[in-house]
């Protein structure tokens, strides 16, 4: 199955511009979508660094339809000469056949995608993306077996902040432990057809700008 790619980072733009701009983007990405992306992009220190979590997964649809996920990780150190690093995002965007294809397993493509090696960091990322091929076939582990990893993982009792990111409402919830293994967990445990109504961020700063539905933080 072919996706669109998008990249947002922090760079000397074509034509002498600098900052945090939408550098790359598939044919395919609409103006429509490059424009929400770039409103859901984080930038300079929006990026919640600790011993356990050194980049961001996200998650949320766009105007169109399609879905954006996405990892935001730091790069080189900044060029503007402010401090600390660049931050750079890089986007996967689908549709919802797609989505429904995976049995609405955002982390199941997060994962396929990060081992075949299309989210890495690229210092000088080009202006056109050609879309990436992911697989078709995912297989969805019972609750049960989610349920067991949660105990492995060590995690916070899940059902209780299940609930609440399933009502409609904004959850921000503080732990300091690894962010993404409890924001799969949770996916993995809800209903699958709700997943596509869940905006989530793994340690993003919280912001109104990226009005995510659930927003995983540090202590």
């Amino acid at each position: 199955m072919k996706v669109d790619q998008a990249i947002f980072t922090s760079l000397v733009r074509r034509g002498g511009m600098s900052g945090y701009h939408l550098t790359s983007r598939s044919t395919g990405v609409s103006d429509a979508e490059a424009g929400a992306l770039t409103t859901w992009s984080p930038s300079h220190g929006a990026l919640i660094v600790d011993r356990d979590n050194r980049t961001s997964v996200n998650f949320h649809a766009l105007p169109t339809g399609r879905f954006a996920l996405s990892r935001t990780c730091e790069g080189l150190p900044e060029y503007s000469g402010r401090g600390g690093r660049q931050l750079y995002t890089h986007f996967l965007i689908f549709d919802h056949a797609f989505l429904k294809a995976t049995s609405f397993q955002p982390f199941a493509i997060y994962r396929d995608a990060l081992a075949l090696g299309y989210l890495r960091y690229r210092p000088a990322p080009e202006s056109i993306l050609k879309p990436v091929v992911l697989s078709q076939v995912y297989i969805r582990d019972d609750e049960e077996i989610w349920r067991e990893r949660a105990k492995l993982w060590r995690l916070p009792p899940l059902d209780d902040l299940r609930q609440h990111v399933e009502r409609d409402v904004q959850v921000r919830y503080a732990y300091a432990g690894d962010r993404i293994r409890l924001a799969e967990c949770l996916m993995n445990l809800m209903h699958p057809e709700a997943v596509p109504m869940v905006s989530f961020s793994t340690s993003l700063q919280p912001s109104t700008v990226r009005p995510y539905k659930f927003c995983l933080v540090g202590p």
